[in-house]
C-alpha cells in the first residue's frame, strides 16, 4: 500500500508539473522569436510612434529596412529589448494558459477523445478549454503584458520614458490611474479567447489526425510506455499550421489592441480613442493592410514560437510523466 501511495501523484504535484511545463515552454518560445516579435510589435503601433504617422515611419515600411534601422540605432541585443519583461509575463501566463487547459479538459470530458470518436465533441472540448485558458490567463497577466508593451515601444525623453518594469508599472499608475494598468483589457480578451480556442482546436485535431494516419507515421515516435506520441517534426507541423491559422484570423484585433495599449504615450488624454475608434481609423486612413500591419513578422515568428512552445511543452510532459491527450 505505501508504495502505492508514493507512485502516484497528487493532484497538486501534477498541477504544478502542468504550470512548470508550460511556464518553461512559453519562455523558451519568446526568447527564441523575440527579435521577430519586437519588430512585428513596432510595425503594428509606428504610425503612433512617428511625429508623421505613415509618412515618416520611423522603422520604416518593409521588414528588412526595418531590421536593419534597429540595428543601425540600437545595436544587435535591441532586439531582444524588453525580453526579460516578455518573459516574466510569459512563464506565468503560458504557466496559467496550459494548466487551466488541461484542466478544463478534465471538466469537460476525459481528454480530447470521447469513446465513440465523435469529432464534433473533441473540437468542441478543445475550443472550450482553450477560451478557459486564454481567459484566465490574460486577466492575471494582462499588467505585465501593457508594460512589456510600452517598453518595448517607449520613446526617449517623455514622461512616458521608463526605466524598467517596476518604473513603468509606478509611472503608469501615477499619471494614468491604476486603470491604466489595465489599458485595453476588453480588446485583449477579444483577441486571446478566440486566438487561443482556434489554437488548441487546430493543434489538438492535427495532433490527433497524425497520431491515428500511417500516412504520417515519419511525424511521430513510440514512447517509453509504447504509445505513440508527437514527433519533433509533427509538433512543428502542427503548431507552426494552428499558430498560422490563429495568426491570420485574430491580427487586426492584435493591432488595434497594441494601438490601443500605447496611445496614452502619444496622444493628448481628451483625444484617446476608443478601441472601435482606432479600427475604424485604421481601416479609414490606412485601408485593409492597415490591420494586417506586421503579419510577415507575425507569421515568421509563428512558425519557430509555436513549435518551440508546444515541442518543450511536450518534451517536459513526457519528462514529468504527465498524460497526454
Amino acid at each position: 500500500m505505501p508504495s502505492d501511495v508514493h507512485s502516484k501523484p497528487s493532484q497538486s504535484d501534477i498541477w504544478l508539473k502542468q504550470l512548470f511545463c508550460g511556464g518553461m515552454a512559453g519562455a523558451a518560445a519568446k526568447t527564441t522569436t523575440a527579435p521577430l516579435s519586437r519588430l512585428a510589435m513596432l510595425f503594428q503601433v509606428h504610425s503612433l510612434v512617428s511625429p508623421k504617422g505613415l509618412q515618416n515611419p520611423s522603422y520604416a515600411s518593409s521588414l528588412p529596412s526595418a531590421f536593419s534601422k534597429v540595428f543601425q540605432r540600437e545595436g544587435f541585443l535591441a532586439f531582444w529589448k524588453g525580453n526579460g519583461t516578455s518573459c516574466m509575463h510569459r512563464f506565468p501566463y503560458s504557466a496559467i494558459n496550459f494548466a487551466v487547459y488541461e484542466k478544463a479538459q478534465g471538466w469537460m470530458g476525459k481528454g480530447c477523445r470521447d469513446e465513440d470518436g465523435n469529432s464534433w465533441r473533441n473540437i468542441t472540448v478543445r475550443f472550450l478549454s482553450g477560451a478557459c485558458a486564454g481567459t484566465s490567463a490574460v486577466i492575471f497577466c494582462y499588467p505585465l503584458d501593457l508594460i512589456r508593451t510600452r517598453l518595448t515601444t517607449q520613446q526617449p525623453a517623455t514622461k512616458y520614458s521608463y526605466n524598467g518594469i517596476t518604473d513603468a508599472a509606478a509611472k503608469i499608475v501615477k499619471y494614468d490611474g491604476i486603470g491604466g494598468l489595465y489599458v485595453g483589457l476588453g480588446t485583449t480578451l477579444c483577441v486571446a479567447v478566440p486566438s487561443f480556442s482556434i489554437s488548441y482546436m487546430v493543434y489538438g485535431s492535427l495532433k490527433e489526425y497524425v497520431l491515428d494516419d500511417e500516412r504520417f507515421s515519419n511525424f511521430r515516435k513510440v514512447g517509453g510506455d509504447g504509445s505513440l506520441r508527437m514527433g519533433t517534426v509533427g509538433t512543428l507541423f502542427c503548431g507552426a499550421t494552428s499558430g498560422s491559422i490563429t495568426a491570420v484570423v485574430t491580427y487586426p484585433i492584435d493591432v488595434t489592441r497594441r494601438r490601443l495599449q500605447v496611445q496614452s504615450q502619444y496622444i493628448p488624454e481628451g483625444q484617446r480613442m476608443s478601441a472601435m475608434d482606432i479600427f475604424k481609423g485604421i481601416l479609414k486612413d490606412e485601408g485593409t493592410r492597415g490591420l494586417y500591419r506586421g503579419i510577415v513578422p507575425e507569421l515568421l515568428k509563428v512558425v519557430p514560437f509555436v513549435g518551440t512552445m508546444f515541442g518543450v511543452y511536450e518534451v517536459l510532459r513526457e519528462q514529468f510523466k504527465l498524460n497526454t491527450d
